[in-house]
């Protein structure tokens, strides 16, 4: 009798186990058993992987650029030389390169930032984001000027931002303005 019992647990276990194992289709042509989970190859993982990490890029880059036109207002570009400067590496520091940095400070006049007290910069509207290589992205997009009154409707100017991977991080290492949209 406990040898019964015994056949039957193990029987039991082994119906278990079976059930347990992942699921297969058998192909009615040909007889075989398939896994219906397909391997995928090392391009595949590859794929997706760098798929990721675009999208990861691509959000970091936007998230910059986004920051970056929020303190456009807090630079003003007709400041004292050293006030200038001061400036621009507290609100620009870790958002432009040092290139950059050099090249505006050498030319204000060519710096983004506010020149009068209204309108001013409020923020840079992203319109496309494209990717250039591993390191390199182009932004597209507006600066929006505004007022303090209400009544009047926002400007905004076209841009176009280069943005680079300098060591391990993304900063503006280009800026082309364009013209007043109207």
């Amino acid at each position: 009798m406990k040898k019964i019992l015994l056949y039957g647990v193990a029987l039991s276990l082994s119906i278990s186990l079976i059930g347990c194992t992942a699921p297969k289709n058998q192909d009615n042509s040909t007889g075989k058993v398939q896994n219906q989970i397909e391997e995928q190859t090392p391009e595949d993982k590859l794929d997706k992987e760098e798929i990721t990490i675009d999208k990861q890029d691509k959000e970091e880059v936007t998230r910059l650029v986004e920051e970056f036109g929020g303190k456009l207002q807090s630079v003003s570009l007709l400041s004292p030389k050293e006030e200038l400067e001061k400036s621009m590496k507290e609100n620009y520091r870790g958002l432009v390169s040092e290139d950059l940095m050099n090249k505006w400070l050498n030319n204000p006049e060519d710096a983004l930032g506010r020149f009068v007290s209204s309108p001013w910069p409020d923020r840079i509207e992203i319109e496309n984001v494209e990717k250039i290589s591993d390191t390199e992205y182009e932004v597209e997009g507006n600066i929006i000027e505004i007022t303090s009154s209400e009544n009047d409707e926002p400007i905004s100017r076209t841009i176009t931002l280069t943005v680079r991977k300098i060591d391990i991080v993304w900063l503006i290492d280009d800026v082309v303005l364009g013209e007043y949209n109207k």
